[in-house]
């Protein structure tokens, strides 16, 4: 069988997301002290690629949406780390808030980022790599893609605070990105609110694959 994990350094690989059934990206980090796992999917190749991991396993979950915790119940590990909001579907693991590191071979450094997708995202750093999930995404209903004001600006200012070069975007077909790349598309968004205005629309801003549209 061969390997479905894509390495982006020698100790950072990931499961590419899938859409049928939908499923995160899922992030395997290897430290001198264990493994971290970074979200755990839906699909039973990544839950038997974490189960099939020898040695101290700590996951965190980037938010609760389904693609990301579904397959939180068929997998072992030693340790959870996620938001309260989260936890509220998971009903345990340890509450993240703010930010917290943890040392080791790679460091390890997970927080909270201010999201108009989902409430109580989190990111997790790894040297020159910031996994974001899909906390840098609108928010999505049917025919109404927007971005609340307030939380896009403390976003950017987020993205800003990082020295990590490259971000990594969930489902995005550009898996790996430019971190001043993807501040300066979120800059480009901001500067489309309008005064009084709580939430920005980007419906006409972004093609259906994420891609953002060119001028006519």
């Amino acid at each position: 069988m061969n390997n479905p994990l894509i390495s982006i350094t020698d100790n950072i690989s990931y499961l590419p997301a899938s859409s049928k059934p939908l499923s995160c990206d899922v992030i395997f980090i290897k430290t001198d002290k264990s493994t971290w796992i970074f979200d755990v999917g839906v699909t039973s190749t990544a839950s038997d690629l974490i189960n099939n991991i020898s040695g101290p396993k700590n996951i965190v979950l980037s938010h609760f949406h389904p693609d990301h915790i579904m397959n939180l119940f068929r997998v072992k590990y030693d340790n959870l780390y996620l938001t309260s909001y989260t936890k509220r579907c998971t009903f345990r693991g340890n509450i993240v808030k703010g930010r917290e590191v943890f040392e080791g071979n790679p460091m390890i450094e997970i927080c909270e980022v201010p999201s108009s997708h989902a409430k109580g995202c989190l990111c997790l750093v790894c040297g020159d790599y910031a996994f974001m999930g899909d906390s840098t995404y609108c928010k999505e209903k049917i025919g109404n893609h927007t971005y609340n004001v307030q939380l896009l600006k403390a976003e950017i200012d987020f993205l800003e605070s990082l020295t990590c070069q490259y971000v990594c975007l969930d489902h995005d077909k550009n898996f790996i990105q430019e971190r001043t790349a993807l501040i300066k598309l979120h800059k480009e968004i901001f500067e489309r609110r309008k005064p009084g205005e709580t939430t920005i629309c980007v419906e006409d801003f972004f093609n259906p694959d994420g891609s953002v549209k060119q001028p006519e």
